[in-house]
């Protein structure tokens, strides 16, 4: 069976679009490693957010690094009350991941 993959590509404006430029700047400065593994990431984040909260993903989007920027809470949880090890946390997001994105 053969592994399904999408390409997934779109263009920055860097020059006319002063967040973008941003955005290629640090992507620029990362190794073509991290650089690969942050724009997947950041790409899965974006959609994991916009799912859950659209204005709060529009609203990060339009970021600039001269800005001050706050993260706002999107889900009201309480805190757990006791500590949750390395494994609970990779295979809750592992779960969220999936729930998000069936295949």
């Amino acid at each position: 069976m053969a592994t399904l993959t999408r390409r997934i590509s779109f263009y920055l404006k860097p020059a006319a679009v002063k967040n973008e430029g941003e955005a290629c700047a640090w992507l620029d400065s990362l190794t073509p490693e991290a650089r690969k593994s942050g724009q997947r990431v950041a790409f899965l984040a974006g959609l994991a957010l916009l799912k859950m909260n659209p204005a709060e993903a529009y609203r990060l989007a339009a970021w600039a690094d001269d800005e001050a920027l706050s993260v706002t809470q999107t889900r009201t949880e309480s805190p757990a009350s006791q500590p949750v090890s390395t494994a609970q946390i990779t295979s809750q997001i592992a779960g969220n991941i999936r729930a998000l994105f069936p295949e």
